[in-house]
């Protein structure tokens, strides 16, 4: 017990380091002034409060109403794709946690005696001598030391593969990879046939299901499609909407009537807020919700409501054996 202590210091949980969360304020500050869109709209909210306190105008409802449309389309999108990482959360904690017989030692009148125990798989070390049954989820990278005749384990959470896989506990040669070895049961997957025993040999990160999920949370978020075409949007309307303020400023300097420079501020401002579809991001946001809405009564959670526009442009679809998308 004492030793197994030890190692649990040594090692740690067995348990699999989650991704690092963002903070949920984090992402509604992202939501709301995150993006060129945002940005450009944020812009013409700053320019004509700008020009209503400058010039002692009366229009600062317009600004007003655009600073909450951009707050609410932002606050919309934060709230779905928060709800979504809720359920979530709350569908791997639904998930039942069995305990896995183990054989440790343990002292009894001053007599090293070995038992029988059953533990938490998060307080499993290497090294640990473990015992497993048909049905049994394996809890930590096992190298089998026991194992009744004909007995299987179903890979498919780790590997894809659909059909059950023999485990034996001959030896493989040294050309063979680990993950090939019939000798070696996997964190992650079950036991379908037979009983076994066998010595773990990695725990939490270390194992197999642990790297594949470092190389995963690792990976960085690439835009999505949706995003990709607006900010070429963007861009687009940006100089458009420049070279028009542009030449109505000029238009107005030139003019043969004589106007005051707050007028013609104004009407170069008003040219150029034109040509932005302030509607555009409250219109995107409603249909996304829309569509992930209809998605979550078919059972499927959109995490990020970006990539809804994703999916609908695909015509053919190809993941790998797992079934990730």
């Amino acid at each position: 017990m004492a030793q197994a202590a030890e190692h649990l210091l040594l090692f740690g949980k067995n348990q699999l380091t989650p991704g690092v969360k963002e903070d949920i304020f984090l992402m509604l500050l992202k939501q709301v002034f995150g993006g060129l869109f945002n940005i450009m709209l944020w812009i013409c909210v700053a320019c004509e409060l700008t020009l209503a306190v400058i010039f002692d105008g009366d229009d600062t409802l317009t600004p007003l109403i655009l600073s909450l449309v951009i707050v609410a389309s932002g606050t919309l999108q934060w709230w779905t794709e928060l709800q979504a990482e809720s359920m979530m959360e709350s569908l791997q904690n639904m998930q039942r946690t069995e305990l896995v017989c183990v054989y440790r030692n343990t002292f009894q009148g001053g007599r090293k005696v070995v038992q029988e125990q059953w533990i938490e798989p998060g307080d499993l070390v290497p090294g640990e001598l473990v015992v497993l049954e048909a049905g049994d989820k394996i809890p930590a990278d096992i190298r089998i030391v026991f194992c009744t005749e004909g007995a299987e384990v179903d890979n498919a959470a780790l590997t894809g593969e659909s059909l059950p896989e023999a485990r034996t506990v001959e030896v493989e040669g040294e050309g063979v990879a680990v993950h090939e070895a019939h000798n070696v049961c996997f964190f992650g997957t079950t036991v379908l046939k037979g009983r076994m025993k066998g010595i773990v040999f990695a725990t939490g990160d270390d194992t197999f299901l642990g790297q594949i999920n470092e190389t995963m949370t690792q990976c960085a978020r690439t835009r999505s499609t949706l995003e990709t075409q607006i900010e070429h949007f963007v861009h687009v309307i940006a100089y458009v909407a420049m070279a028009v303020g542009v030449l109505s400023l000029v238009a107005n300097l030139m003019s043969p009537v004589q106007r005051p420079i707050d007028l013609i501020l104004e009407n170069a401002a008003t040219a150029f807020f034109a040509q932005v579809p302030e509607g555009l991001l409250p219109t995107v946001t409603i249909s996304l919700m829309i569509a992930s809405t209809r998605m979550v009564k078919r059972k499927v959670l959109v995490r990020k409501i970006d990539a809804i526009e994703t999916l609908g442009c695909v015509s053919v679809l190809c993941s790998d054996k797992t079934g990730t998308l």
